[in-house]
């Protein structure tokens, strides 16, 4: 049995080309498989997605815009109306002016006014206290009012009290025969104001002095009397406008026309 199996073997056909066109194919299969893959996948395709159309109702008209005639009717009107306006403001100006212009030309045509006359000189008025009025004792001169004596201050006696007050300058008129009246006024921080008002009379003295007297007199308020003597002046001349008038208290006054 051992001296034929040489041969056996020998007579059987050989399996390998047939194993590697198996594999082949295999592979010939699989490369088809994935390139038709790799085709599918690279190629277009329809897409799937799908579009309905809806038909909604067409939207509502927009509005007619507004009709502009009207306002720019009403435009026009308002600016004809201020045109004849302003034609009728320009009238009665130019009527202004021209009639301006012919008042100018009119003055212009009239003769400057004659220059004012010169103004007279007034005679100078005489001196209030002439020397040789007071030398003749002519009581004339003294007709009108006089100033006494300058504001100062005294103390005055009032019912038992004593006060500091501002006595005015005192007034003296005369008549045409040397009689008058003679005022003194003070006011007073408590008392208030006091007057005292008396007659009075002048004369001439033989020693070119002018004398004064009056009596005693009730003042205003009632509780205060002006005493007479005391208050009687002599008055010298120192020229044609002063006059020196002492009184029996010793106190002097500047006698001046008022």
């Amino acid at each position: 049995m051992a001296e034929h199996s040489p041969d056996v073997l020998a007579e059987q056909p050989p399996r390998l080309p047939w194993l590697a066109a198996f594999m082949f194919g295999l592979l010939l299969l699989l490369a088809l498989l994935i390139g038709s893959w790799f085709l599918r996948a690279c190629a277009p395709v329809d897409p799937s997605l799908g579009l309905t159309a809806i038909e909604t109702p067409a939207p509502p008209a927009s509005p007619a815009p507004p009709d502009p005639t009207p306002a720019l009717k009403a435009a026009l009107e308002d600016e004809a109306a201020q045109q004849k306006t302003l034609k009728a403001e320009l009238a009665a100006l130019s009527a202004e002016l021209r009639g301006k212009v012919a008042h100018c030309k009119l003055a212009e045509t009239k003769p400057p006014p004659p220059p004012p006359p010169p103004p007279v000189a007034k005679p100078a008025a005489p001196p209030p206290l002439p020397a040789d009025r007071w030398a003749q004792k002519d009581l004339g001169m003294l007709q009108g009012c006089w100033r006494l004596g300058r504001d100062t201050k005294g103390s005055l006696g009032l019912n038992g009290r004593t006060e500091i007050c501002a006595i005015r300058a005192g007034r003296i008129c005369f008549g045409a025969n040397g009689s008058g009246e003679r005022e003194s006024t003070a006011d007073c921080p408590v008392f208030g104001r006091i007057r005292c008002a008396a007659p009075v009379s002048a004369r001439f003295g033989n020693d070119d002095t002018l004398g004064t007297s009056q009596p005693q007199v009730r003042c205003q308020p009632g509780a205060t009397n002006w005493s007479g003597p005391p208050n009687s002046l002599t008055c010298r001349r120192l020229n044609d406008t002063l006059a020196i008038c002492r009184d029996r208290l010793g106190f002097e006054h500047e006698f001046r026309r008022e």
